[in-house]
């Protein structure tokens, strides 16, 4: 018998705010934001932006007009830039990398095309990512997310109890390592090859969200390679089922784009995932992140 798994209405329900207006898009997690100018907006309203993005966890700021330094300039309003390994930045924006892809493109593949938390192996990883669609084709595309909060709530108290004294083990090495080379792919981005030896590192299997203070079930199938302690024929089962448990459709959202749209989303506690279903048509956006704290419990 197939697991029932389903989202209160009241999980993602929006507040009343003076200076946004918010509309949850799903009953897990996500919210669309209007009425807004991220240029002209002052620091009462970017404190309200912030405890949206808490509450929902993932944003879409629609009708924005920013040009790149304009997107630096409201990333800092959330913290400090993030480091961007492995994929080449822009030469005069050095926090900023450029995602591209052009109509002419001879594959489908897209840039982080499978469900991921970025840049999990850092010490600090991304506490938020920001990305602008600049351009966007007229369909397809649309970004998936996970709540990775609600994931782990769903866990039985004995599972809860047995992954709260594990720790994950995170690297890059199935996508920027010497022997990964389908971001070849990518015909318009530069991609980093290399020694990921530096960026093996071990995080809580369960962490606790430094500003909601909720439990996260923090892997993802992309970055996540291990469990500390076991042997990869013992860990790889248990990671199997918690790979697949996020992707339940009652956990995540689908979000659309549109031209001028900023996603701003909380890696602390989600996934994503890019939707390759566009091929044939111009994409091009831009993303910075911002640093987090260590994982911790």
């Amino acid at each position: 018998m197939t697991e029932f798994f389903y989202a209160l209405a009241s999980h993602n329900r929006a507040r009343n705010y003076q200076h946004i207006q918010v509309v949850p898009v799903a009953g897990s997690l996500g919210a669309d934001v209007t009425g807004v100018d991220l240029n002209r907006l002052h620091t009462a309203g970017f404190a309200e932006l912030r405890t949206a993005l808490l509450d929902h966890q993932v944003l879409f700021i629609r009708e924005q007009q920013l040009s790149v330094a304009q997107l630096e300039a409201v990333t800092l309003q959330f913290g400090e830039f993030g480091r961007e390994p492995f994929v080449q930045t822009m030469a005069e924006h050095p926090h900023v990398i450029h995602v591209l892809k052009e109509a002419d493109e001879k594959a489908p593949f897209v840039f982080g095309g499978a469900w991921h938390t970025d840049w999990s192996f850092q010490a600090r990883p991304p506490a938020f990512t920001l990305l602008y669609g600049a351009d966007i084709p007229a369909f397809g595309g649309d970004t998936l997310y996970a709540n990775l909060c609600q994931a782990y709530d769903w866990l039985s108290p004995k599972m809860q109890e047995l992954l709260a004294g594990l720790n994950a083990l995170h690297s890059p090495e199935r996508g920027y390592g010497p022997a990964a080379r389908h971001n070849d792919l990518l015909e318009n981005m530069q991609v980093r090859y290399g020694n990921v030896d530096d960026e093996l590192r071990a995080h809580p299997l369960i962490t606790r969200h430094p500003e909601t203070g909720r439990q996260v079930l923090f892997v993802n199938p992309t970055y996540t390679v291990g469990i500390e302690g076991l042997s990869a024929a013992e860990a790889q089962p248990l990671l199997s089922y918690l790979f697949n448990l996020p992707t339940a459709p009652a956990f995540t959202c689908r979000m659309r784009w549109s031209k001028g749209t900023l996603a701003i989303w909380d890696n602390r506690c989600t996934w994503h995932q890019p939707i390759a279903d566009y091929h044939g048509a111009r994409r091009e956006m831009y993303r910075t992140t911002v640093v987090g704290e260590a994982p911790s419990r």
